[in-house]
């Protein structure tokens, strides 16, 4: 324990009392924020003339056309928000008469909590958008329904559930219920402002770059504190992107045991706290978009709309996106991509067959046609691998240096755990992280506290069933 505020720990402490959860727009972190409205994304290139769509499968006969309520998670202008909206548009298009869709609560952004209260009431929404974390939760308390029993005599829901990234469709199951059908990858991978490296003097770091590489940019490059390389947020998205960069992932093969006191991981938090004491990294605001930091998480909101318009209005020319730096205990030497996983979600209580309509309506979000649309209203790499190798959407991607490496590490993808219970461990990591930043615990001792109070939460989540 540390009773007095020395200069390494004031260094540490850094704005943690004002950022000590990363910026909801990075779209990474273990619970994300109702997002800010944002300007609608600029379209992206339509898909090639030549090109047929796939056929659309025949509409089931009803008598009348199903209701079905949707409810907005991340609602229009924000980039999910868009490719909802286009997947709901070309379903009723191709589809007439099959639904009835009402957009509920005015089109407005909808969160977890008052998704809960409406399931509590018994008056939820027939769909839903979110991410893997909230949709564990909604099993949980029996909210949803398992969308492959559900899509279990759709005739092309078998193939294109194949076609999908394994990552991504193994981060929307809970123990083998599929509780969302993921609509798209969005991978979170870091950025350098290319005009500041320039100005200094250095290249572009190479593929397979190390801890080191990246350290000596910094030497080169940065100015503390006016400048520095990076940023190290004392919390849990941070620590899981570094851990990753590592070799290190939270989770045992089997899924069943937590791994915070690897010694790869103890080796990142030490390493990333002696650059925050040495001034090298920032625990705070980076400051990316005013230059005061070389470095920054980059996803696909970085430019859709633009989110550092003062670096890079959007084409990608004053970003260079690449992964993560590779660790010295990262033996297999091969990135490890942070992501979430979001994406559609049926409800149970429906009145007749509304649920299957909701269930078809997620399973037609990743058709390989549908996936061009989303692609072209998010920036966000297709969750479909058949998609991914469209001509048009390859030239979507390639002809752009940001989304051509989103695109490319996409597939190097781990998901945030998807345990119910998922959110108190990272807020309980959180917690603890930044007792650590304040000189309260060393690096040691906050991952042995995490390791013991996050597995019984674990535990509890896998005896429940």
């Amino acid at each position: 324990m540390v009773g007095l505020l020395t200069r390494s720990n004031a260094l540490r402490l850094g704005s943690t009392m004002v950022a000590s959860v990363v910026v909801a727009a990075c779209g990474g972190s273990a619970a994300p924020p109702s997002p800010t409205p944002a300007p609608v994304a600029p379209a992206l290139p339509a898909p090639t003339a030549q090109r047929t769509p796939a056929p659309a499968p025949a509409p089931i006969a009803t008598k009348a056309p199903v209701p079905v309520l949707h409810w907005f998670g991340y609602a229009p202008p924000h980039r999910f928000g868009m490719a909802q909206k286009a997947v709901l548009d070309d379903f009723m298009a191709r589809n007439p008469g099959r639904i009835a869709l009402e957009v509920g609560e005015s089109s407005a952004n909808v969160q977890l909590a008052k998704i809960k209260i409406a399931v509590a009431a018994g008056t939820p929404p027939t769909m839903w958008f979110g991410w893997q974390v909230e949709a564990s939760d909604l099993w949980g308390s029996g909210a949803l329904v398992d969308l492959n029993a559900e899509l279990s005599a759709n005739k092309d829901w078998g193939r294109n559930r194949a076609d999908l990234i394994p990552s991504l469709l193994s981060g929307a199951e809970w123990k083998g219920k599929l509780t969302l059908v993921p609509m798209f990858a969005d991978p979170n991978i870091l950025g350098f402002n290319r005009k500041l490296l320039a100005d200094a003097g250095l290249s572009l770091p190479a593929d397979r770059y190390t801890w080191e590489n990246w350290l000596e940019i910094g030497r080169k490059a940065a100015s503390p504190p006016d400048r520095v390389l990076g940023q190290f947020i004392y919390n849990w998205s941070s620590l899981q992107w570094w851990g990753f960069s590592n070799g290190v992932v939270p989770l045992n093969a089997e899924r069943t045991k937590v791994q915070f006191t690897a010694p790869a991981l103890l080796a990142t938090l030490e390493w990333l706290d002696q650059n925050v004491t040495r001034g090298l990294l920032r625990n705070g605001p980076g400051d990316f978009d005013l230059g005061k930091t070389l470095t920054e998480v980059v996803n696909p909101g970085a430019i859709t709309p633009p989110r550092y318009p003062n670096v890079d209005p959007g084409d990608g020319s004053g970003i260079f996106a690449t992964h993560y730096p590779i660790g010295p205990d990262n033996t297999r030497k091969e990135p490890i991509t942070a992501g979430n996983v979001f994406g559609f979600m049926a409800f149970k209580g429906a009145k007749g067959d509304a649920t299957l309509a909701a269930a078809e309506i997620a399973a037609w979000s990743v058709r390989p046609d549908v996936q061009l649309l989303v692609a072209q209203a998010s920036s966000n790499p297709p969750s479909n691998t058949t998609a991914a190798r469209d001509p048009a959407l390859a030239k979507v991607f390639n002809d752009h240096p940001v989304r051509k490496a989103l695109n490319d590490q996409a597939r190097f993808g781990y998901p945030t755990p998807n345990f119910p219970s998922w959110g108190k461990v990272t807020a309980m990591i959180d917690e603890t992280l930044a007792r650590l930043a304040k000189g309260e615990l060393r690096p040691k001792d906050a991952l042995a506290d995490i390791q013991a109070k996050a597995q019984p939460m674990i535990d509890t989540d896998l005896e429940a069933g």
